[in-house]
């Protein structure tokens, strides 16, 4: 039985001055999925997610969500999605009951429907019992919580979250993945930006790879891995505290350039084309001085980066 498609991009285009950042994406999000945008940092995801969401204007394609386009009915679009940035647009000074009345009066709520619907977005975001305490002081989880809860107040058909583990403990990253999947039951469409394979493959039923603006591959993770199964080596690897900015770019210089090499917090992502040459990475890493408490490497995993020609 074919599912039913929530939210559709048509050769979306993106430029930002000069340069071409988006190359005719086109991509469909299903009621019930979760679609994770993968790809390196300046490969388009967070500009893809922005377009989905209305806050950034494509020079060309199409965006609809339920059949209504975003330019056409501006107003009915923005009221069936929910957009989760990646750094929460929530007041630290208002409590978690204030900031959900703050936004649900912009989104037209009022009286007893507003509060029916706070209750109901504190319930399933298990923020009752911290109902009353300021934002301010909340954990990353909470606060990643708390802005789910937000943009689901007038409960969208489409969710959208930009890099949405970024700052989160191993214990809230698995906290979100949870309500990320209830939802999906719920019938919703789920999309989220992640630069993370193995996030990717976790939670996502769908996963879609970006490589410069251009859509490279498309489908559930299990056939992208076997597609990809002569594909780079991965290590990811959890420093034992964080590796500072001058000592990163060092490294950076040193490794070979088709290495790749990404930083997130205490997480660290090393790619090459074969175990020797992951080898000798991790060894510069280590060498330089990068303190790795542990790591593991993967061969023919999900990679969003093609090898040159």
């Amino acid at each position: 039985m074919p599912r039913t498609v929530a939210l559709e991009l048509r050769d979306i285009r993106a430029v930002y001055g000069r340069v071409t950042v988006l190359h005719g994406v086109t991509l469909a999000v299903h009621r019930g999925e979760i679609l994770g945008l993968l790809g390196p940092n300046g490969s388009g995801k967070s500009t893809t997610l922005g377009i989905a969401a209305g806050v950034i204007d494509p020079v060309a394609g199409s965006v609809s969500i339920d059949g209504i386009d975003r330019t056409h009915d501006p107003h009915r679009f923005a009221i069936r999605v929910g957009f989760v940035p990646q750094d929460s647009a929530i007041y630290e000074e208002l409590t978690a009951v204030q900031n959900l009345e703050f936004f649900g009066r912009l989104y037209g709520l009022r009286g007893y429907d507003l509060d029916s619907r706070i209750a109901k977005a504190l319930a399933r975001s298990r923020l009752t019992d911290r109902s009353h305490e300021p934002a301010g002081i909340f954990s990353g989880g909470l606060r990643r919580r708390l802005g789910i809860a937000i943009a689901l107040l007038p409960d969208p058909p489409v969710l959208l979250l930009d890099e949405p583990t970024a700052a989160l403990d191993a214990a809230s990253r698995d906290d979100l993945f949870a309500d990320l999947h209830r939802l999906r039951e719920e019938g919703h469409a789920v999309m989220l930006t992640t630069h993370h394979a193995e996030e990717a493959e976790q939670v996502c039923d769908r996963i879609a790879i970006l490589e410069a603006g251009r859509l490279v591959a498309e489908g559930p993770p299990s056939e992208l891995m076997r597609s990809q199964s002569s594909g780079r080596c991965v290590l990811f690897g959890h420093l034992d505290g964080s590796l500072p900015k001058f000592l990163e770019r060092r490294i950076r210089r040193r490794l070979d350039a088709d290495i790749g090499f990404e930083v997130t917090g205490h997480r660290v992502r090393l790619s090459a084309w074969t175990a020797d040459e992951l080898g000798r990475a991790l060894a510069l890493l280590l060498a330089e001085g990068a303190h790795l408490d542990r790591y593991r490497s993967v061969s023919g995993r999900l990679e969003p980066t093609a090898k040159a020609a």
